[in-house]
């Protein structure tokens, strides 16, 4: 019987199927330092895609007060450019 040789992004994915998403960041932020691409801090773009998940999560239930809480987590005002921007994507989803 002849083995199947896999490629590496299929045992790649099969072997970060079991492991937690945390530690999956982790590595991947690891990866950038040792390859000097991407940003040094990955905390900001952390708290960035974890703001555009909720905020569609937000948009899909079609809940407005949670929307509004979230974009004042995120430290955006009320008036502000980015505020106005956030609600034309709320009403036209």
């Amino acid at each position: 019987m002849a083995k199947e040789k896999k490629t590496k992004p299929e045992k790649v994915a099969q072997e970060s199927r079991g492991i937690d998403p945390q530690v999956l960041e982790v590595i991947e932020e690891e990866k950038r330092k040792a390859g000097r691409r991407g940003p040094r801090d990955v905390e900001p773009e952390r708290k960035k895609k974890k703001l555009a998940a909720d905020e569609f999560r937000a948009i899909k239930a079609k809940d407005v007060r949670t929307f509004t809480e979230l974009l004042r987590q995120a430290g955006i005002r009320e008036g502000s450019p980015e505020w106005k921007n956030a609600w034309k994507v709320f009403y036209s989803a």
